[in-house]
């Protein structure tokens, strides 16, 4: 066990102390390709670099490949992590510089998940509460696609105030370290560690007020992370639970949009912001968001509405916590 705190920390300080050497380059990028986002909540509208989160994929792959050196890790595991994180983190590249599809791009993250299936390092055996141990060797690999694609877009849904997405992550990931802590899931363990560290690296410099924004490149490489992790740790069940309310709000938002559709297609926003507040929007054809069911009743300033989002990371990390070790240990 001694080992595997050994490990844990490793991961962490290796992956933020990579995270923050990489910061420089990509706010360099971003200047330099003008790849800027407009801080929308804010008054001035200022235009902010957009893909600092390329510092929180090289923080987190580096550190990984680091430590499954180091301690002797599965490398087949290692190669269809690295694999699957840079194919997410190239579409989430490739969406910074242009306007995807809105159906192409789930479509594409799914292809994220193929090394994992090509290289056979997933277990056709999830554990559900109640049920225990399953067999679904057929439909499996099916679902590890589509996981890939719902949870790298759910992550990527709630990437909309400073500091929301790295901040509600950094806190799903610790049910998931402490499982995989408990269960001996060393290179789960690893890569829950390497990715924690990368994001709360990365909290300084996207927290209000943001000097840099994740961007797409960023948080869906971190949710193609989020899903090898699942995946490789067995851990599905209680990946899924903490990370319910970036699931739900995705959800949300296509079935209030009618389907897959372009965020240009959209008349009304979901929130207004007045003086520095945030308030819903009361029109019946603004999308439904998790900020837009928070600032229902009262406007919220935007650093309020990431501390609820947090706390709602936080309520659902310890219903997963509280599954495994009631109903799956």
């Amino acid at each position: 066990m001694l080992i595997q705190y050994y490990l844990a920390l490793a991961a962490v300080l290796l992956s933020a102390l990579f995270t923050r050497l990489s910061i420089p380059l990509s706010r360099y990028l971003s200047k330099r390709l003008n790849l800027l986002g407009v801080d929308a909540h804010k008054p001035d509208s200022p235009l902010i670099p957009k893909t600092g989160g390329l510092a929180v994929a090289v923080g987190a792959l580096i550190s990984t490949a680091l430590v499954f050196t180091l301690f002797n890790l599965n490398p087949t595991i290692l190669a269809g992590v690295m694999l699957s994180t840079l194919t997410a983190a190239a579409i989430g590249l490739y969406e910074d510089l242009r306007e995807m599809n809105p159906v192409g791009k789930p479509l594409l993250l799914a292809l994220a998940g193929l090394p994992i299936i090509l290289l056979g390092i997933y277990y056709p055996n999830p554990d559900f509460p109640f049920i225990g141990r399953t067999r679904m060797h057929i439909i499996y690999p099916l679902l590890v696609l589509a996981g890939f694609s719902i949870i790298s877009n759910a992550i990527n849904s709630i990437d909309v105030l400073n500091g929301s997405m790295v901040s509600t992550s950094a806190v799903a990931l610790t049910p998931l370290l402490i499982v995989s802590l408990m269960e001996g899931r060393v290179e789960a363990l690893a890569m829950t560690a390497a990715l924690m560290g990368a994001l709360i690296a990365f909290i300084p410099e996207n927290k209000y007020p943001a000097k840099l924004f994740v961007g797409n490149v960023g948080s869906l490489s971190t949710g193609a992370l989020f899903t090898s992790i699942a995946v490789i740790g067995r851990i599905e069940i209680i990946t899924i639970i903490a990370l319910m309310p970036q699931i739900m709000n995705e959800f949300h938002i296509i079935f209030s949009m009618g389907g897959l559709k372009s965020a240009k297609l959209v008349k009304e926003r979901p929130v207004n912001v007045e003086n520095g507040l945030i308030e819903a929007n009361e029109s019946e054809k603004a999308p439904i968001t998790l900020v837009r069911l928070i600032t229902a009743r009262n406007k919220l300033a935007e650093k309020n509405v990431v501390i609820c989002l947090i706390i709602l990371s936080a309520y659902s990390s310890a219903l997963a916590l509280i599954t495994y070790l009631l109903f799956m240990r």
